[in-house]
């Protein structure tokens, strides 16, 4: 435990630094006149304290009263929400930003999630400083938040109340797993979206220990977790929760699932890893199954020569002026651009075959890589064309086609590819794909190889359509 909990002098750091950005608030809103209700940290170093030894981050709180915006909050929903950015950002502007301009604060940059907000670094710590509005649990019940974060308070309070000091070791060997494991958070390199504290707190709450919490972790893909004890089958048909793979309800706000953004792939990656370490438990390996809750690096070393012909990797340099998840996420829409494109021609028939890709990215050293079935295509392709009897579209398709015949009720020809190199047309992709905020680097380094020892690693073991078909190129290596 002691690795893995802060020290009292961390702990004393982030309560003077907290202490000293809520002075600097309230100073400001007394010069200006700014009316709120209340100024705290909330998350894992506010009022829960399930913060990890050296990988805490400070969420300081700006708590409005509706009452004072009735005028915005009566608007209908678009018009509220776009009148909601512009006071917000006015909030951050003139208000936050004057806050902590005497300070000695860097990395300064006002940001945006579903609102705007500000970030900045000071000391060691990553602060975010950001408005909620101060209403009710039973509010957020009947009618639902004004914006996202405005459940955060009643997150803090009800894991607060619920936790024993036990409880809170386990919490902190959870996430440390987690963290381990590398897929928590925003950070996650498993998919786009790793498991939250407040999800890994709540399995925790209800589980009431570690072991119950890892094995309710690992169950969740059958057993959801419902503090209104609704079936899988249920909580499918509500329709806000359709397309999602697990759950994790949030007993603050019951129409919220909690784990809705997390990557299938992290979760998958996670349930191997529960599976992994209670077999390691069992054959006595005491030591592997207690490294496997201690964060480490992700391997930079090269990937095995049966590998290395389907691998691609680019890398990025941010130059600080965009929030790292805005560039995450551009960069998972451009990964997603990359693999469509490689997986299958314009027609639809087949290109390069499958495609797995991820994004890691390290303080400003960002990274996208790629495995690519088959690097190298045929110069043509078969490609199918319009039914038969489709007449307009069969003379169409024979009109503009020299060569076509019939197989099985379709019109076929051969079509010559424009890409038979799956690296070419990738390079030409990104080339002609500039995200805002990022220099593409001309050399790869260590963000570069752990993004591919990830995909390697993590994601293969778990992805079943490449599983096999990698398997085959390892076997066919060695041969």
């Amino acid at each position: 435990m002691a690795k893995i909990t802060p020290s009292k002098s961390e702990i004393l750091a982030q309560q003077e630094l907290i202490k000293t950005l809520t002075n600097a608030l309230e100073k400001q809103a007394k010069i200006q006149g700014r009316v709120y209700s209340f100024i705290a940290a909330q998350g894992s170093t506010g009022e829960k304290q399930t913060q990890l030894r050296d990988a805490a981050d400070i969420d300081l709180f700006v708590g409005l009263k509706p009452d004072d915006y009735s005028e915005i909050l009566s608007l209908s929903a678009t018009e509220r929400h776009r009148a909601l950015d512009v006071m917000l950002d006015d909030i951050v502007e003139k208000w936050f930003i004057l806050s902590v301009q005497e300070l000695d604060v860097h990395d300064m940059l006002k940001t945006f999630s579903q609102h705007p907000y500000l970030s900045l670094k000071m000391d060691r710590f990553d602060i975010d400083i950001l408005c909620c509005f101060d209403i009710s649990q039973a509010e957020i019940l009947s009618k639902g938040p004004i914006t996202a974060v405005d459940r955060t308070v009643h997150h803090s309070r009800h894991i607060a109340a619920n936790l024993t000091e036990k409880m809170r070791e386990d919490v902190r060997l959870l996430k440390s797993f987690v963290r381990a494991s590398h897929a928590y958070g925003d950070m996650c390199a498993v998919g786009r979206m790793g498991f939250t504290g407040y999800a890994l707190e709540l399995l925790v709450v209800a589980a009431g220990s570690l072991d119950g919490a890892l094995k309710a972790l690992a169950a969740l893909g059958q057993a959801p977790h419902d503090p209104l004890s609704r079936s899988l089958e249920q909580l499918r048909k509500v329709p806000a929760f359709r397309d999602d793979i697990i759950f994790i309800i949030d007993p603050v706000d019951t129409e919220r699932n909690v784990a809705s953004s997390f990557s299938p792939r992290a979760y998958r990656w996670l349930k191997k890893r529960i599976q992994d370490i209670r077999s390691e438990e069992k054959a006595g390996k005491h030591k592997v199954v207690m490294d496997a809750f201690l964060e480490s690096p992700i391997p930079t070393g090269t990937l095995p020569d049966w590998l290395v012909p389907h691998a691609l990797a680019y890398e990025f340099t941010s130059d600080g002026s965009v929030h790292y998840t805005v560039l995450r996420d551009k960069l998972y829409r451009l990964a997603r651009k990359v693999s469509l494109q490689l997986k299958r021609e314009r027609t639809g028939e087949l290109r390069f075959g499958n495609v797995l890709t991820e994004v890691y990215f390290e303080d400003a050293t960002f990274s996208i890589g790629f495995l690519v079935e088959s690097p190298a295509a045929e110069e043509s392709y078969e490609r199918k064309g319009p039914p038969v009897d489709l007449t307009e579209g069969a003379k169409e398709f024979r009109r503009t086609h020299k060569k076509v015949s019939e197989r099985d009720g379709f019109l076929w020809t051969i079509e010559r590819r424009e890409w038979t190199d799956a690296f070419v047309l990738a390079d030409n992709i990104v080339n002609r794909s500039p995200i805002n905020g990022l220099a593409r680097s001309p050399d790869r380094g260590k963000v570069s190889a752990r993004v591919l020892n990830a995909l390697y690693l993590y994601a293969v073991p778990v992805e079943s359509i490449l599983l096999e078909q990698w398997q085959g190129f390892k076997e066919q290596s060695t041969e």
